[in-house]
């Protein structure tokens, strides 16, 4: 986004108002309070107890419809997972080649297209939500929400909680068509909470960024001053990424699926110390642990990528041939050969 937009949209989320001309006057909707927000939560329970023998469906009935009917099925689902973690892999990816411009044009690519199925197959998954019961009742305590929130130009409010039933007014469908014309997407805020003006407000009044309590601030508010910090824990990081890495969402994405990964790597390298001792290989030579059935796949996870293949190597050798001596097992004898070449080496550069 150009700076005049992000200083547009920075203010909204800041305001956290909308505002509507209806009638030739000015109103406008407020963010809502603890107490409004607690009631619609009591009034969404209540409209689903009303309806609770509705002919309408649930949406456990309707997912059970989907699976039937061939829309969603279990397969779907694994589908999405899977269509998941190729996104997490290809931001991995993304990051660890974020210096090499045609991979980086190649994996944007695909990434693209991956974020375009992945869209795609939630909005089939929620196909049938809209004829739910739950869904409706979700309408009723947004209606509610906006009811509440509407003040007219002295600052009044304009609906009462017990009227909501009998309040005939298009102002709630105003705001409410309003209020979804200027969603802010995620990726939008994430960008204004890395960019300016924002970022100087926040390192100077982080503590009192908003004067009213965190459970009244709306969800772009939460979700600004959320990324805010999420970029101050990458600026504090002592391998904290280079500028282009953090203005790309999905790079810096990468980056953080890095750190899991290795943070993950060092508590199961702790765990597995804790559980046979500490040990450390020497040369580059096999290791063998003492372990119960139940810690075979842990102790297999210790090897790395090379030493994995390897296994599989082997396994598939013995198999073909039921039985093989070390010494004829082919990466050993690609050691041995390796050796022999190095040593025929260093001879010959001794007779010189």
């Amino acid at each position: 986004m150009e700076y005049t937009e992000i200083e547009h949209k920075l203010y909204e989320i800041l305001d956290g108002k909308y505002y509507i001309i209806y009638n030739n006057q000015e109103y406008v909707s407020v963010p809502n309070t603890i107490s409004e927000k607690n009631r619609a939560g009591i009034l969404y329970n209540q409209v689903l107890e009303d309806i609770k023998y509705d002919s309408m469906i649930t949406w456990d009935q309707a997912k059970i419809i989907s699976e039937r009917l061939g829309f969603w099925t279990s397969k779907d689902e694994e589908s999405l997972k899977y269509l998941n973690d190729m996104l997490d892999n290809l931001k991995l990816e993304l990051f660890l080649n974020h210096t090499d411009p045609t991979r980086v044009k190649k994996l944007k690519k695909q990434l693209k297209s991956l974020k375009h199925g992945i869209n795609k197959s939630n909005d089939n998954k929620y196909s049938m939500y809209a004829h739910t019961k739950e869904h409706y009742a979700s309408v009723v305590k947004r209606d509610f929400l906006i009811g509440l929130s509407i003040r007219d130009k002295n600052n009044q409010v304009v609906m009462l909680p017990e009227d909501f039933w009998f309040y005939n007014n298009p102002m709630i469908e105003i705001f409410s068509n309003r209020i979804m014309s200027q969603n802010i997407s995620v990726d939008h805020v994430r960008e204004i909470a890395r960019s300016e003006p924002w970022r100087s407000m926040w390192l100077a009044q982080k503590s009192t960024v908003f004067q009213n309590s965190a459970f009244e601030w709306t969800d772009n508010q939460r979700l600004l001053v959320s990324f805010s910090r999420m970029y101050d824990n990458v600026y504090e990081s002592a391998e904290c990424p280079s500028d282009s890495v953090i203005k790309d969402d999905d790079m810096l994405d990468g980056w953080f699926l890095k750190q899991k990964k290795e943070r993950e790597e060092r508590q199961k390298e702790k765990s597995l110390e804790d559980k046979f001792g500490k040990f450390k290989q020497k040369d580059g030579q096999e290791l063998f642990i003492m372990a119960g059935k139940n810690d075979v796949q842990d102790v297999y996870n210790m090897n790395d990528m090379k030493s994995r293949n390897i296994i599989k190597s082997r396994n598939k050798q013995i198999d073909e041939h039921k039985e093989v001596k070390h010494a004829h097992l082919k990466d050993v004898q690609m050691d041995l050969h390796m050796q022999a070449t190095q040593e025929l080496r260093e001879n010959m550069r001794n007779r010189r």
